[in-house]
C-alpha cells in the first residue's frame, strides 16, 4: 500500500481498529519532601529517560518521558525489559519486565526513589 493510498483509507476511516503495540505508562518519583506531614504530596510526576531491552538484555530503543511522567513508546508484541537511567546512585528505580500483547499496550507504573530522608 502506498502512502497516499494509506492516508486516503485513513481520511475515511479516522477511528481504524488497533494495529499497534507497545508500552505506555506514567514514571514519578517519590518522596518530594523530607518528612513529609499530612495532606502534603509524598508523589511527583518526573521526567526522565527509559532503556528499552528485550528478553535477552539487548539494547532495542531508549526514550525520555514528557514533563508529566508519560510516555507511548510502541512496539511490536512481545517481552521487554524497561531500564530506568540514572546518573548516580539517587533518584533511582528499578526495572520491570513487561510483555507486549498484540494490538494493545501494556501499563506500567515506574516509581523513582528520590533518596530524601
Amino acid at each position: 500500500m502506498t502512502t497516499n493510498a494509506r492516508l486516503t483509507q485513513l481520511a475515511a476511516n479516522p477511528n481504524p481498529a488497533p494495529t499497534e503495540s507497545g508500552i505506555t505508562g506514567q514514571v514519578s518519583i517519590r518522596p518530594v519532601q523530607p518528612h513529609a506531614t499530612i495532606g502534603a504530596p509524598t508523589l511527583a510526576p518526573y521526567q526522565t529517560k527509559l532503556d528499552v531491552l528485550d528478553a535477552n538484555g539487548n539494547p532495542v530503543t531508549s526514550f525520555e518521558t514528557d514533563a508529566s511522567g508519560n510516555f507511548r513508546i510502541a512496539l511490536p508484541p512481545g517481552k521487554y525489559i524497561l531500564r530506568p537511567q540514572t546518573s548516580g546512585p539517587y533518584p533511582r528505580a528499578s526495572q520491570q519486565t513487561v510483555v507486549v500483547p498484540p494490538r494493545s499496550f501494556a501499563q506500567v507504573r515506574i516509581v523513582y526513589d528520590s533518596g530524601i530522608r
